[in-house]
């Protein structure tokens, strides 16, 4: 059965090497893989706005991650403040900010033109923002592209929270299992199947191994099976 990691931090600070060392102990082929916020602007810094430094660092870590795409590597492509288009060679977005870190600018024109980028080349979006943005971001994306919320939405505002705004209900959301609880996976799974669920470990926060675990120990046959791989690759294939 083939396994992919949908939701794993690499860079030059977070190399490959470890990450997949981890990932062949639980049998794991292969996965997606996105910068570490870190290596993408200062998250410590409120007021951050950019730095040379910082724009140094985006390019090198995109630049790595180029080296790494193989088979069963897949690269995304982290969206930051400058809303800069993605190289042509990243099939997916990871779109990150939690609401102690720095704004981002949503008014400029450069983010319209991402947005219509993504969606015109149907990107998935893993996205991960506190929970107003979340909904407007999402009537952004509408149903032109997919958005992956990960962790069941627990950065995202919360997995009930979402449920309760009829956000799991819009067939262009899936979710990805990161970090989740059991009782979240079951309970979407029984609303929702399991067509729209992504295994993800947020590694290095998860454990590739432990997180693998805990979808096997709730699901098997088919719905295993898509949850683990087939599901990610429908999206970035």
């Amino acid at each position: 059965m083939l396994i992919l990691d949908a939701h794993a931090h690499c860079g030059l600070t977070l190399t490959f090497e470890r990450l997949n060392s981890i990932w062949k102990q639980g049998g794991i082929d292969g996965g997606v893989i996105f910068s570490p916020v870190e290596e993408i602007y200062d998250r410590a810094d409120r007021n951050f706005i950019d730095s040379e430094k910082y724009k140094e660092s985006r390019r090198k870590v995109h630049e790595y991650l180029r080296t790494l795409k193989d088979e069963n590597i897949y690269i995304y492509w982290f969206v930051w403040n400058d809303f800069m288009i993605p190289w042509n060679d990243f099939c997916g977005i990871k779109w990150h900010r939690h609401a102690s870190e720095p704004n981002y600018q949503y008014e400029k024109d450069e983010c319209k033109d991402l947005i219509e980028y993504i969606c015109a080349n149907k990107l998935p979006v893993l996205l991960e923002e506190e929970f107003s943005n979340t909904i407007k971001l999402i009537d952004e994306f509408r149903s032109r592209t997919t958005t992956i919320i990960p962790h069941m939405g627990s950065l995202n505002g919360g997995y009930s929270r979402l449920k309760e705004k009829g956000i799991f209900e819009n067939p262009s959301v899936y979710v990805d299992t990161s970090l989740a609880s059991p009782f979240e996976i079951k309970d979407f799974a029984e609303n929702h199947g399991t067509d729209r669920m992504i295994f993800g470990s947020d590694y290095p926060f998860g454990d590739p191994v432990d997180e693998c675990m805990k979808i096997k120990e709730i699901f098997s046959g088919e719905d295993l099976e898509k949850i683990l791989a087939q599901n990610i690759l429908r999206l970035i294939k």
